[in-house]
């Protein structure tokens, strides 16, 4: 029998091993592989699984959370490797998707129905998506979030604009990536679309004649202008033109290193599990920002 110091070793968060001489009936009838790593000095750490490691953003994300104290990796998978049973045997609470729009419909309620929280930092996502997943997430009893941007600056920026769009109803997204990013318009364009398109609706602006259909002029999310563009050179970048009588308000946030979208990485994994059921946008887990955002709007 351990003694001492290992007497105490946490096997479950308030689970402990019995001390000398004490009964082994006070024993859970099985111990998970990965009950020793589950609380350090009394600490919970969540447990945290990456779809998508080995890409550019998923790379990034696995030296985050290695970095946080509070959060474990314990698996990495690449497409093509079922999460469900990789995720039972692991026990993980929160997953990181990373992958590509075409690999959300199967391996997102894999990883849910494995009981697992999902962040899902790909772009792409449908709302016939959202909509298949909020039965999944209510029988588990878990979350998704869909974070189109994790940068605190274009949450901002996407505040700055809903006001800006009340008194300039014409308005244009033109968003910019490196060359690899293999869908266009980018999520954050699209997010940023709808809430200017709500922003208009809620003030009852005239919504501006658009003369000019042609496929030159970008293509339409609820009637905005999106331009994208694909250059080497390029991260993430986006700016927002409004035009008014003699004058043009430009709105502009870049992105010039991975590292910017880490801490809304590690909120977003800290925070999901307190959510329920189908959630978009990083504000979901910063409730000053959220609470205001509703106030305002």
């Amino acid at each position: 029998m351990p003694s001492g110091r290992n007497a105490e070793r946490t096997l479950l968060c308030g689970s402990k091993l019995p001390s000398a001489g004490s009964s082994f009936a006070a024993l859970p009838e099985r111990i998970e592989p990965w009950a020793e790593s589950f609380c350090i000095l009394g600490k919970h750490r969540t447990r945290i699984a990456i779809r998508g490691a080995a890409g550019a953003m998923g790379r990034e994300a696995v030296s985050a959370i290695q970095a946080a104290e509070d959060l474990e990796l314990v698996d990495q998978l690449d497409l093509g490797d079922d999460p469900a049973p990789r995720f039972r045997d692991s026990g993980v609470e929160a997953a990181l998707d990373f992958t590509q729009p075409t690999a959300l419909q199967e391996g997102i309620p894999a990883m849910l129905s494995s009981g697992a929280s999902v962040v899902i930092g790909t772009s792409g996502v449908s709302d016939e998506q959202l909509e298949s997943w909020r039965g999944i997430c209510a029988q588990k009893r878990s979350a998704v979030l869909v974070v189109p941007n994790f940068c605190i600056g274009i949450l901002l920026m996407q505040r700055f604009a809903e006001q800006a769009a009340r008194w300039f109803p014409d308005v244009e997204i033109i968003e910019m990536h490196h060359e690899r990013k293999v869908d266009s318009p980018s999520g954050t364009a699209t997010d940023t679309a709808r809430r200017l398109a709500r922003a208009r609706r809620l003030e009852d602006c005239l919504v501006p004649a658009d003369l000019d259909q042609s496929e030159f002029r970008g293509g339409r999310v609820e009637g905005i202008p999106i331009h994208s563009v694909r250059l080497p050179g390029l991260l993430a970048h986006q700016e927002l033109l409004f035009g008014g009588k003699g004058e043009i308000l430009t709105l502009r946030h870049d992105s010039l290193d991975r590292r910017a979208f880490m801490p809304g990485v590690v909120l977003a994994l800290r925070k999901v599990r307190e959510l329920q059921g189908v959630n978009v946008g990083l504000e979901c887990v910063l409730p000053e920002l959220a609470r205001s955002r509703s106030n305002e709007l």
